[in-house]
């Protein structure tokens, strides 16, 4: 109990720090186009896609930890009740605009069908392909999920028209897209809260996507982390490895 409670206790005091820097503070740290060339930083600004049915709020935490670790972040929120996703990617594409990323290249971090929009965007606007990406559990596969809910018809009313199309046969959308042309790495989470997941997904999986369905051919890199579908984009560790890919091009598998 005393040990359950001191590590509360750390994460309550993590949190507050997290917050306070998002409130204003720093730590006075250099922006990223500011390091030096040794720490092999590719200056540019890091753009944030939420998942499914989510909004740019669920990505608040892991822009609070990118921002304090020298990052300039652009959060962008996108409608994903559309009917093709190329509509999302150009949404995507005119936020990214408002937010001026600057001359430096952009770099990505997408959790979800985030990633699937990543895989739509960047043919369309080559522009935006001078950086890296890392995908947090992206349905890289499709999700098998998807594939046993489709039928039901409740699916699309509830999550919109991309959700029926996120299973695993050749002509959904995980299968059709193509591989992104920069350099990027995928986390996967082998923990889950949600019982559909073992029922539903081979193992291991993070209780929405399986850590098979991740993987996609030309990713530089592959790390698989303790964390649930949801709350992977708010743990520390994984902000930690996203920085480590974004500066190096690879994760760091003792981290």
């Amino acid at each position: 109990m005393g040990e359950a409670f001191r590590r509360t206790r750390v994460g309550v005091i993590a949190g507050i720090l997290v917050a306070a820097l998002a409130a204003g503070l720093s730590l006075g740290l250099p922006a990223l186009s500011e390091r030096s060339p040794e720490g092999n930083v590719r200056p540019g600004t890091v753009v944030l896609l939420h998942g499914l049915g989510r909004s740019e709020n669920n990505m608040r935490i892991l822009e609070w930890r990118l921002e304090a670790r020298g990052h300039r972040v652009c959060n962008v929120g996108y409608d994903t009740r559309v009917e093709r996703i190329e509509d999302a990617a150009e949404e995507v594409a005119g936020a990214i605009a408002d937010c001026g990323p600057g001359a430096g290249p952009v770099h990505f971090v997408t959790h979800s069908l985030g990633g699937l929009v990543l895989r739509a965007l960047l043919p369309r606007h080559p522009e935006l392909g001078g950086g890296r990406a890392v995908m947090l559990a992206p349905p890289n596969q499709g999700s098998e999920i998807a594939d046993r809910v489709r039928e039901l018809g409740w699916l699309a009313p509830v999550l919109g028209p991309l959700a029926v199309q996120l299973g695993t046969r050749p002509q959904d959308l995980p299968k059709r897209l193509p591989v992104p042309e920069i350099a990027f790495g995928v986390i996967a989470g082998d923990d889950w809260i949600n019982p559909a997941g073992p029922l539903w997904l081979p193992s291991p999986h993070d209780g929405t996507v399986s850590v098979e369905s991740t993987r996609l051919e030309g990713m530089r890199d592959h790390i698989v982390l303790p964390y649930t579908h949801t709350f992977i984009v708010a743990a520390e560790p994984v902000a930690a490895q996203v920085d480590t890919f974004l500066r190096h091009g690879r994760f760091d598998p003792e981290g």
